[in-house]
């Protein structure tokens, strides 16, 4: 006897209370919680001829490619187009792509026709009559273009097409439909067609068929097809652009004849494979394209059928691809869904007359996005843009559900020196703190793994029963490699020489260890430290788990100037001091202790002058992609400078390591560091870069931050003099104030060439808001350091 399965409820009925009670029905029969199901996102009673059995909706995130010049028929001007995808680098590499055609002119689209097939079909009891009905059907034009005008205003009959094997007889009727995708309209056409068809056939002796169907699989409905490459479903639409040396060289970071090549040896390969058509991913923005406009998704595998062509035009490139079947319309399905209906209004393609621009703005980006993929190919950036860090077996990812009791007792057990203490409640609060640069940047590459800061209320009870609360951050870290993974990938990105320079000495960029740097750093417990830090409740490093997570005190309100990297003025004289001073005590406690903190073992990879010198071109790749980049900051003066620097840098790195050196913060900025409100006490977090430099690196970084673009001599004196002498009451040995001096100017080239361009790096794929101030306010201090060089050669 079998199980009785319990029926869905609500079935046909577009209301809120049927919505809730399907929910609650699958939540039963599957034992799921689905508290994320909750909210409905759309009305159910707004989804009438869209869904089915309507639960929830599910959110894809729309990203912005563009602007991208067309020159086409129906599209025209500056476009930019959402993309709605989960796939990382897709919206990127379409916006390059884009910047390229723009630079290079443009890309001109034009719809060259639309078809939409729909293909009934007819079976006989022989030969001789399926072919009496051929030869009769294709003559029944003009009574057909009646009927279907009877159904649809929008669906116009301008072929019919018999198609006889053996017995059956497939009737491909060939549509216009306007800004209708018309799948459905042509469906309804036909089929009533159809039944005029078979009541002629049945008045006919002979002609009466022993099977019908409106669809016998002939029309590709959904499928990619030979035919439907040839004759066209959908909307066939072109484009192409010519991009001359300079785009290519200087966005795509190749060269016309690199791309050719790629191509040629492309295309007998996926002649060889059974590839129907050519390209490289164009179904990347047709896909996203359509989730974004309310497109019929399942229209993307006979809509990604296409042909790209490339080939060498004088001193450059020239592109075309056609699409040869794009599933497109404006009107009907779910194109008047808000969000939707929203994005195509964007695109000004909603409504009627809507279908041609909108076919050319996908075609324009889908030509875009393969030129950019085939460049990445050819210059190598395109498996490191997909790189992902190897695990030789599955790992056990902390979850949410670990930031409970049993991590967190036996650390504030110790720390609290209370063996018995007991944590009876652990709160996870909704939203979480801000997470630092290298965090974020590592949680792109596996955003399944739980990194970031984690704001914690905590219930404990001491062994004498007095009950108490803290309030906590869990800082769970990245590994190192996530960081530089993912690091790379924005080098990557960037394309060219760049990338593959990056990508040889990316383990010398600074992050190497950075997960078990700042955990040790942590725990060392040493006085100069903790004077600075947050309170620290302890630290849990499980390496099998790649759980690295530190237990700090939640900074409140007695904290004042957190995050404010972004607003630099309020950061006032006083507040200045007192930061310098504050790290100058941890720059005096190991001054002059450089075996000592490198013999410790977690300082990482520290930098030398060999490598530096060794490193040049990676640094002059660097600051020549800026500039192309960022040419308002780098400007051709400031790219010499910056030469200049790296070109002699093997020499003056020597000078620096023969200078005092030791442990600095690395990141000493106002991302990282706060102060209390009552005494302007320092509080400096996100040690993972520290490293072993002169004490000025941290006091460089600083005044980048805070000091405005316009400071002048005194104030970087008066700054550089305080820490000095910070240094000395601290109880350290400092040389006198011309080597402090080169010290500091030393440091500076140092950031301007290293951290700085990383920084303009990053900022060309994901916008650094702090940099509108801290590249002027660098480039000054630059400026500054050349004018007191000049006065001291002077004199």
């Amino acid at each position: 006897m079998s199980a009785r399965i319990e029926e869905m409820p609500g079935r046909g009925q577009y209301t809120e209370a049927a919505r809730r009670a399907r929910l609650d029905w699958l939540r039963r029969t599957t034992g799921a919680p689905l508290g994320t199901l909750d909210g409905a996102g759309i009305p159910a009673r707004d989804l009438m001829g869209n869904v089915e059995n309507y639960v929830a909706t599910v959110e894809v995130p729309v990203g912005l490619a563009g602007p991208l010049l067309f020159r086409g028929d129906a599209a025209r001007g500056p476009v930019t187009l959402p993309l709605a995808t989960t796939e990382g680098a897709l919206v990127a590499s379409a916006a390059r792509g884009a910047k390229a055609l723009t630079r290079a002119g443009g890309v001109e689209t034009r719809v060259i026709a639309q078809r939409m097939t729909r293909a009934p079909v007819f079976e006989f009891d022989g030969l001789a009559a399926a072919d009496r009905f051929a030869r009769w059907a294709a003559g029944r034009h003009a009574e057909l273009s009646e009927q279907v005008g009877a159904v649809s205003r929008h669906s116009r009959l301008v072929g019919l097409d018999p198609v006889q094997i053996g017995r059956a007889v497939h009737l491909r009727f060939v549509y216009e439909t306007g800004d209708a995708g018309g799948q459905n309209m042509t469906t309804a056409a036909t089929w009533h067609a159809c039944r005029w068809i078979n009541d002629r056939l049945a008045a006919t002796p002979g002609l009466a068929p022993v099977y019908f169907a409106v669809e016998g699989n002939m029309s590709g409905d959904k499928k990619l097809t030979h035919l439907n490459m040839i004759a066209g479903r959908g909307t066939r639409v072109a484009a192409e652009c010519v991009l001359d040396r300079e785009t290519v060289r200087a966005v795509l970071k190749t060269t016309p004849e690199a791309i050719d090549r790629a191509y040629r040896i492309a295309v007998p390969a996926a002649q060889q494979s059974g590839m129907i058509g050519f390209d490289v991913d164009a179904a990347n923005v047709i896909a996203a394209a359509f989730t974004a406009t309310g497109q019929d998704i399942a229209g993307v595998y006979e809509s990604s059928g296409a042909l790209f062509y490339v080939g060498l035009d004088g001193d450059g490139l020239r592109a075309t691809l056609l699409l040869p079947g794009l599933l497109v319309g404006t009107v009907g399905g779910g194109t008047g869904l808000p969000r939707q209906r929203d994005y195509l209004e964007a695109l000004g393609c909603a409504g009627d007359g809507g279908m041609r621009r909108l076919a050319e703005i996908i075609c324009g980006f889908a030509l875009a996005v393969d030129l950019s993929t085939m460049a990445a190919v050819t210059g190598g950036q395109f498996a490191d843009a997909h790189e992902r860090l190897g695990r030789p077996h599955r790992v056990d990812w902390l979850t949410r559900a670990d930031l409970g009791a049993p991590l967190l007792q036996p650390l504030l057990a110790e720390a609290m020196e209370s063996p018995g203490l007991k944590v009876s409640e652990v709160t996870v609060l909704p939203g979480d703190a801000p997470s630092g640069l290298l965090t974020e940047i590592a949680a792109r590459g596996e955003s399944r793994k739980l990194t970031g800061l984690f704001p914690l209320n905590v219930a404990y009870t001491a062994p004498d029963g007095t009950a108490g609360r803290l309030d906590l951050v869990a800082k769970v870290k990245p590994l190192d490699d996530e960081v530089i993974i993912e690091a790379a990938k924005l080098a990557a990105l960037s394309g060219g020489t760049l990338a593959d320079l990056y990508a040889t000495w990316r383990d010398w960029t600074g992050f190497k260890d950075v997960h078990t740097r700042e955990a040790a750093l942590y725990r060392s417990g040493d006085p100069a430290l903790t004077g600075v830090q947050p309170a620290v409740y302890g630290v849990h490093v499980d390496p099998a788990r790649e759980a690295y997570v530190i237990l700090m005190e939640r900074l409140g309100p007695d904290v004042i100037l957190m995050d404010a990297a972004d607003r630099p003025g309020l950061w006032r004289g006083e507040h200045v001091r007192a930061a310098v001073r504050g790290i100058a005590r941890v720059h005096a406690a190991w001054l002059g202790r450089e075996d000592e903190l490198t013999g410790l073992g977690w300082l990482g990879r520290v930098q030398s002058a060999r490598r530096m010198a060794a490193m040049g071109p990676l640094w002059t790749a660097l600051a020549e992609h800026n500039a192309a980049e960022h040419p308002h900051w780098i400007t051709p003066g400031v790219l010499r400078r910056l030469l200049r620097i790296i070109g002699s840098a093997g020499d003056w790195w020597a000078r620096l390591e023969r200078l005092p050196r030791t442990l600095v913060h690395n990141d000493f900025n106002p991302r990282n560091i706060a102060l209390r409100a009552a005494d302007l006490d320092l509080v400096a977090y996100d040690w993972e870069l520290a490293t072993l430099h002169v004490p000025q690196r941290d006091l460089v970084e600083l005044l980048a931050y805070v000091l405005p673009a316009d400071a002048g001599e005194d104030d970087v004196a008066d700054l550089l003099d305080l820490h000095r002498e910070a240094v000395r009451d601290a109880g350290a040995a400092v040389p006198g104030r011309a080597a402090w001096r080169e010290g500091y100017r030393l440091a500076l080239w140092d950031f301007s060439i290293t951290r700085l361009q990383m920084y303009l790096m990053a900022h060309t794929h994901r916008e650094l808001p702090f940099l509108g101030h801290l590249v002027p306010a660098a480039l000054r201090l630059l400026e500054l350091e050349d004018r007191a060089e000049e006065a001291v050669g002077a004199r």
